[in-house]
């Protein structure tokens, strides 16, 4: 018997699993990152900066283990309970992770918004990526975050360990993403699953489907979207074995705001109900009602009532 046993544990491919933090300013390209890897939609991606307000965890499992992603929101000065939720969120992300993706975007100078970052995560006692993403743009600021790095360790890229990589990539064309996924692989424990195998993204349906409404927001209304929006799922029933009936609410803090939400006539709340509903009735595979309202709530940023709505409490 513990021959048998012996002989199978010999025969079993071990595993490599592990939490890997994806950190940088906004619009560096983190959402986009995850879901190319994942080759499916986990976190919303639109040009508007902030627009990952949750510690979405995205998971890959292939033979050779299980990398369970965590993207975070963009790293930012914090003016509101909110903006202090989101930077909370980084921080769990930073202390429970393995190994952290230090993203940045080549065609934008570092500010004094790189520097936060590196100061969270320089001590950190785990490897670093220096994901340099765009590279299939203009990269004139590559060098850049190399010497920004270089002077924080107080040596020169080559001269450093093992535990800080250079990985030139393009999250949204797919540059180097495979060998990203391989070095992660070398750098986590060896540990069973920490997931089911068949799991992508832990994130809660409710969760999911409001930042789908929110995502169509800012993919409808583009520039003339308020920063200062949000959205969650007041009521989700069964209405039949084939509808499900959802009413979410789109928080504004002016009247102004929920003018240019509704639009003319409705219209622009009318488009991006039927968006969202397609996307949405593809992840539940039934059919949905959807009913959509906007309410004004001013300052609904440091409201805890709201915040726990919107599960940041």
């Amino acid at each position: 018997m513990n021959n048998c046993t012996t002989q199978m544990d010999k025969n079993q491919k071990v595993l490599h699993c592990g939490s890997v933090a994806i950190v940088g300013r906004p619009n560096t390209g983190k959402s986009t990152l995850l879901n190319n890897i994942l080759e499916e939609k986990v976190s919303i991606v639109t040009s508007v900066a902030q627009t990952t307000r949750y510690k979405i965890k995205g998971i890959l499992t292939d033979e050779r283990g299980q990398i369970v992603f965590i993207d975070t929101p963009g790293m930012h000065r914090p003016k509101t309970r909110m903006g202090s939720c989101l930077l909370r969120q980084i921080d769990e992300a930073i202390v429970e992770c393995d190994l952290i993706i230090h993203l940045v975007d080549v065609t934008e100078a570092p500010g004094k918004g790189e520097n936060s970052v590196i100061e969270k995560i320089k001590n950190s006692n785990v490897a670093i990526i220096l994901g340099l993403n765009k590279i299939d743009l203009k990269s004139v600021f590559l060098d850049n975050y190399i010497k920004l790095w270089e002077e924080v360790k107080g040596k020169k890229t080559q001269d450093m360990t093992q535990d800080f990589i250079l990985m030139p990539l393009s999250a949204l064309k797919g540059t180097n993403v495979d060998k990203l996924v391989e070095t992660i692989f070398l750098h986590l424990p060896q540990s069973p699953l920490l997931y089911p195998k068949d799991i992508v993204s832990d994130f809660p349906q409710r969760l999911v489907i409001a930042d789908i409404i929110r995502e169509k927001l800012f993919s409808v209304m583009h520039k003339e979207i308020p920063y200062s929006l949000a959205v969650y799922i007041d009521e989700m029933q069964p209405r039949s074995n084939k509808l499900i009936y959802i009413r979410a609410v789109i928080l504004v803090e002016r009247d102004s705001q929920k003018a240019i939400v509704i639009g003319k006539e409705g219209q622009v709340l009318k488009t991006i109900g039927q968006q969202a509903r397609i996307e949405i009735e593809a992840l539940l595979e039934r059919k949905i009602f959807l009913e959509t309202q906007v309410k004004v709530k001013v300052n609904w940023q440091d409201d805890p009532f709201i915040l726990r709505q919107l599960a940041f409490l």
